[in-house]
């Protein structure tokens, strides 16, 4: 009989369901309270935090909806309604959203968006600029576009530092000022980057322990944990759940406890986002082989450099260098990102590479060619699978059975010859 693996989960992972409904339903409330509300694409939500907007963030919410099983629905109603089918599946639950709100569509309470009065486009790829056209062109919603450019190499960060800085301040701030009425407020800027950098800062404490052989977590008990640095920013509650994260894997670990049991028999790097909508299908299938996703370019994409944030004198500069220079918008990119797999897969006792390409969503860089590279310079094999973020339909669960079963025997085979050994 073929031994039985499952994820022993941790329990401080627990209290983020009540963290993130009591998110969405101040945001699903605000405008009863006559606050201001903002809808988000990319990184410049802080701006909105700082305007006491509740504001969501475009990637966050997508998450949030497809793993509380409502996106179907709302993908539905985006199609009926014109929106094609293969585009980014992110866009189309904002499209929809937006329609069943403007046109009375019944759509589950908890999943409920209302009606942003701004909309701040923080460009990282096309789709957010078709997305923000959309909503102003379909529903008159008043947008704001910030490009955040993509850079190749790290010599790019200052020029696009500076152009970035520019923007915020001649065009992002100028407009909130316009729309809540009010100065810019630099101040709760400054004490919302102070929250961000102490819980971040302990985050990253906490993914030192991927390291340990077995791992005491995995990169699902990490995702999910995204939500204090995203939702909560600038809340101070955010700093006690990474508190109480880390206490627990140090207990773990000095326990010696696997987060694989009955045992942790490969040790996988997961590439690009993580499927939301199925996160728990991916999740048993990647255990039933033994092996734990432990790390990937995602843990190092929401401000992996937290010692580069100084809160004062200036915020707006420093959290434009904790993007670029701090390697936000850096990571899943072209050469910071094959420099930096290349360093996390001796660190991180790597056995082999799972790249998912997200078929409605194409702004991971480089995943063939670093498979390609990394094969050869370490000798362990790499998997692309592919499916979406959120949409179903393009999801194949005999692709994704037989890929897995080719590339598990394929690692079998190789795990003893790790280079690092």
């Amino acid at each position: 009989m073929a031994q039985e693996f499952k994820i022993d989960r941790l329990e401080t992972t627990r209290l983020i369901g009540p963290m993130v409904d009591k998110h969405w339903k101040g945001l699903r409330t605000a405008k009863e309270r006559g606050e201001k509300v903002a809808w988000c694409s990319g990184v410049p939500f802080i701006f909105a935090y700082a305007m006491d907007m509740k504001c969501h963030f475009m990637a966050g919410y997508s998450a949030y909806c497809a793993g509380r099983k409502a996106g179907e629905h709302v993908l539905e109603i985006a199609e009926k309604t014109g929106e094609l089918q293969d585009t980014c599946s992110y866009h189309r639950l904002h499209m929809g959203m937006a329609e069943a709100v403007k046109r009375g569509y019944d759509v589950r309470e908890d999943v409920i968006l209302p009606i942003p009065d701004l909309m701040i486009a923080g460009r990282v790829c096309p789709e957010m600029s078709h997305y923000a056209e959309a909503l102003y062109r379909k529903f008159g919603i008043d947008v704001v576009g910030i490009d955040l450019i993509t850079p190749y190499q790290e010599s790019d960060y200052p020029f696009l530092e500076k152009y970035l800085e520019q923007q915020f301040r001649e065009i992002l701030i100028p407009k909130m000022e316009k729309v809540c009425g009010k100065p810019f407020n630099y101040d709760r800027m400054s004490e919302i980057l102070t929250v961000l950098k102490k819980t971040a800062t302990i985050r990253n404490e906490c993914l030192e322990y991927f390291k340990k052989v077995p791992s005491p977590w995995t990169l699902w008990d990490y995702g999910v944990s995204l939500a204090p640095v995203i939702y909560l920013m600038g809340n101070p509650e955010s700093i006690p759940y990474y508190e109480k994260l880390k206490a627990e894997l140090e207990e773990r670990s000095k326990n010696n406890i696997s987060a694989i049991v009955p045992e942790e028999k490969h040790r996988v790097f997961w590439d690009g986002w993580l499927p939301w909508g199925f996160l728990g299908h991916f999740s048993r299938k990647i255990t039933s082989y033994g092996a734990n996703p432990i790390s990937g370019r995602y843990p190092w994409e929401m401000f992996p450099r937290p010692d580069l944030i100084e809160p004062e004198p200036d915020p707006v500069k420093t959290y434009v260098k904790a993007l670029y220079s701090g390697g936000m918008l850096g990571n899943n990119m072209a050469k910071p990102g094959l420099s930096l797999v290349s360093e996390i897969i001796p660190e991180y006792h790597i056995d082999g590479l799972i790249f998912f390409t997200a078929k409605s969503c194409r702004i991971w860089k480089s995943q063939l060619t670093i498979m390609e590279k990394m094969e050869r310079k370490y000798g362990i094999p790499g998997v692309t699978l592919e499916a979406d973020m959120a949409d179903s339909k393009m999801f194949s669960e005999a692709q994704i059975d037989t890929r897995l079963n080719a590339f598990f025997e394929v690692l079998e085979a190789r795990k003893e010859k790790r280079r690092w050994v």
